[in-house]
């Protein structure tokens, strides 16, 4: 399959078609447990215009992008997953030993750590990533971002149990936090037990939040929580409900439209999918880096601040490799 970045290239075209059908001998459905009540259906997302290929209408091409991009996220992103290559090239290991080297007498620095951490992160170096992060706790024990991040870094790297400790001990001083309770989400996406427990955690987030007025920001990103509890269950029309319920309370947030694509796609609904899409791409602006790198599941910035978009895409795609592979969730 091309990458994403070839499909955008060939947007001025305008006669693209990703047609991507579930054929029994590909086994493609979802896991047992959570077997989806719709039915499915095969999924065809098309981008076509009666301009002429020289003048598309702007519109029109970033909606295109965006139906392109999002459907790739699911059946390009899993490959990336399973065989994640290190980013390390000459220049940045001379960076990584000349930080290394200036951190033998200035071992407290922490921009010099964070930019360390950087660079070990995107060599895929798990180990020295976690020491490095170890260090940035260590001289600054106050510092919220350093075990946010380094939770993160652990639930990349499909650390699990680790993970869900780290993101554990977060909820204990904030049981209402969003980033925490998502991705615990993603970690317990295979066990129905733990995500019924999950959200009962989720809903008391919610009550929470509604007593507090600097928190009542934070109900709209739980509730999409639930949304996407509710597809991990196979309960894709609770999940839509939920989506359109926010919708009228804001109808210009453009993740809820593109979670709504996701799930459309990945139960075989392509005209309902490239509807969302279409007003992904009405709402983003033309510079929105998720128009360049929504499914770049290597990005650093994922780590360092809460990315709900990237939280998204990740789950898809493990939906998606779990019913390719016919893979059961836990009882």
């Amino acid at each position: 399959m091309a990458s994403p970045a070839k499909f955008q290239c060939s947007v001025p075209k305008l006669n693209l078609q990703i047609k991507l059908e579930r054929k029994a001998s590909q086994n493609l459905s979802f896991p047992h447990l959570f077997r989806d009540k719709a039915k499915s259906t095969p999924v065809v997302i098309r981008a076509s215009s009666s301009s002429t290929p020289s003048n598309p209408k702007p519109s029109l091409l970033k909606t295109t992008c965006i139906t392109l991009t999002a459907a790739a996220a699911l059946f390009s992103a899993s490959s990336y997953l399973i065989s994640k290559p290190a980013a390390t090239t000459p220049a940045t290991t001379v960076l990584e030993a000349t930080l290394e080297k200036h951190l033998e007498t200035q071992s407290n620095d922490v921009e010099a750590l964070l930019s360390l951490a950087k660079i070990k992160f995107k060599s895929d170096k798990y180990e020295e990533t976690i020491e490095t992060m170890n260090r940035l706790i260590e001289i600054e024990p106050y510092e919220q971002r350093w075990p946010v991040m380094k939770a993160r870094i652990l639930s990349y790297f499909s650390k699990s149990e680790l993970a869900i400790q780290a993101f554990e001990e977060i909820l204990l001083s904030d049981p209402t936090r969003v980033d925490a309770l998502h991705y615990l989400v993603m970690e317990f996406y295979e066990s129905k037990p733990k995500l019924l427990e999950v959200e009962k955690r989720i809903k008391y987030a919610i009550r929470r939040c509604k007593n507090n007025n600097n928190k009542k920001k934070d109900i709209r990103g739980l509730r999409m929580l639930i949304a996407q509890i509710k597809v991990m269950e196979g309960n894709t029309a609770e999940a839509i409900r939920i989506c359109e319920e926010l919708v009228k309370d804001d109808p210009e947030d453009f993740k809820i439209y593109l979670f709504q694509g996701l799930v459309y796609t990945l139960i075989g609904k392509g005209d309902e999918a490239a509807k969302q899409f279409e007003r992904v791409g009405r709402i983003l602006p033309e510079n929105s880096p998720y128009l360049e790198t929504m499914v770049n599941t290597k990005e650093w910035g994922a780590i360092v601040d809460y990315d709900n978009v990237f939280c998204y895409l990740s789950t898809f795609t493990k939906l998606f490799v779990a019913s390719l592979f016919g893979k059961r969730g836990d009882d």
